[in-house]
């Protein structure tokens, strides 16, 4: 029976997985500064308290970043990130980036102006950047959607 859309993908072709040669990448760039691995589960809660954060999901979560030299990422895009004011990761950024570092999968929530943008993108950075370079017909790396035009700029 045809479908309403005038059989949308009749000419793709059908792939056999196990001829295909996939390029394999990594997920995982995290790793807990000492000071943030020796942080007590009660610590850890009562760091989420003092950020007023929550965070649901498969456990056992990463623990909150407080200050920027414990995230180990680039310094050339933490320099970016000072210069502009900052201090010290946001709360979406302290819990944020860990988890996004990690290759978790996550969904942040958090009010405007409350750095999520950083929160995501600085991550998606260092894991474009880590990937292999792209064939011909390969892409995207990433995919970001942003709600407003002022937003994407």
């Amino acid at each position: 029976m045809p479908d309403r859309m005038g059989h949308i993908g009749q000419n793709l072709r059908q792939l056999n997985w196990q001829e295909e040669e996939l390029v394999s990448f990594q997920k995982n760039f995290y790793n807990e500064h000492p000071d943030v691995a020796k942080m007590s589960t009660q610590q850890a809660e009562k760091a989420l308290k003092e950020l007023n954060a929550n965070i649901e999901g498969r456990k056992p979560h990463p623990r909150p970043v407080m200050k920027f030299d414990q995230i180990g990422m680039p310094e050339e895009l933490l320099q970016s990130v000072r210069s502009a004011g900052f201090d010290a990761p946001t709360p979406i950024q302290g819990i944020g980036w860990p988890t996004a570092l990690s290759g978790r999968d996550m969904v942040g929530i958090a009010q405007t102006g409350s750095g999520k943008t950083l929160a995501y993108l600085l991550p998606g950075i260092v894991h474009i950047n880590a990937q292999p370079p792209l064939r011909p017909g390969d892409g995207p790396v990433g995919l970001i959607l942003a709600p407003t035009r002022e937003l994407a700029m």
